[in-house]
């Protein structure tokens, strides 16, 4: 039976810091910290009055404010935007990105994946990057009620105006709340024909406390703590005491879901509705 020690567990709060000309990185997900092939995670600290420059080769990158400095900015595409938590950029192959602190440190997330095969890219063009922030990205709630998420990178996620949110299958990325007492199903999720090995998925917590359980086994997670799942190793996330926000990567997208819990109700979820009183629109998650 599966338990908690087939997963990894990292707190970044205590990771190794390295200096670097923008301030601090922390090394929080990668082959070496725990065994994922298809995606580093860096948790990095801009300094005040210094500068993150980030440059994309043949991979894809998403860069995600998780404290916002006071005066902070984020320039992109020839426009520079406001660094508020929650804003940020997916870059595709060859771009590039400014994120700038003033009056106050900023603390980001910073993604990395290979450009993936052409199976997992399934007919998407790959392109092109943009940037984002909490007013541009639509809402979905699950039909349970218990979980509320945005996201920032996933190519099914359509907006307003009917485009697709991300013409990649690179990377699939967002927030997610848990109300108190929210919960996820019991699951797993395997690879497919395209990504036979399986996604790297990770949790991120920001805020609020959590448990993670895995077979009989659980544990309590901090603010700050990335967990890694291994491909096939099933999981269930829960709020613990309140509300809990966190971030869910899966890189590449490419994988299978398996739900072993009967939990009908956490596996639909719904737009929110544009106006009062307006029918929610099914959120078509293939």
């Amino acid at each position: 039976m599966p338990t908690i020690s087939d997963i990894s567990i990292i707190d970044s709060n205590t990771a190794e810091a390295k200096s670097v000309d923008s301030g601090l990185q922390r090394t929080i997900c990668s082959e070496d910290v725990c065994g994922s092939k298809t995606l580093n995670v860096y948790r990095r600290t801009v300094l005040d009055g210094r500068q993150f420059e980030v440059q994309t080769d043949d991979d894809y990158q998403l860069v995600y404010v998780m404290e916002a400095s006071k005066e902070g900015t984020i320039s992109f595409n020839g426009e520079t935007h406001s660094a508020d938590e929650g804003a940020g950029v997916l870059l595709v192959p060859g771009d590039s990105a400014q994120f700038a602190a003033s009056g106050s440190d900023l603390e980001i997330l910073h993604l990395i994946t290979p450009k993936p095969p052409a199976a997992v890219e399934d007919g998407l063009d790959g392109g092109p990057g943009y940037f984002f922030n909490q007013d541009t990205l639509r809402v979905l709630s699950d039909a349970s009620g218990g979980r509320v998420r945005r996201f920032c990178a996933d190519s099914s996620v359509m907006l307003r105006d009917g485009s697709r949110l991300t013409s990649t299958n690179a990377i699939q990325a967002g927030e997610m709340r848990y109300l108190d007492g929210g919960s996820s199903p019991y699951h797993q999720h395997i690879g497919t024909d395209a990504n036979p090995d399986g996604a790297a998925h990770c949790y991120m917590t920001f805020k609020g406390r959590g448990v993670v359980e895995v077979g009989d086994t659980s544990q309590e997670l901090e603010p700050g703590t990335l967990i890694y799942f291994p491909p096939g190793v099933p999981h269930r996330l829960r709020a613990l005491g309140g509300v809990l926000d966190y971030f869910e990567i899966q890189a590449w997208r490419s994988f299978k879901t398996n739900i072993l819990s009967e939990e009908e109700l956490g596996l639909r979820w719904y737009y929110d509705a544009e106006t009062p009183g307006a029918d929610r629109e099914e959120w078509n998650q293939t």
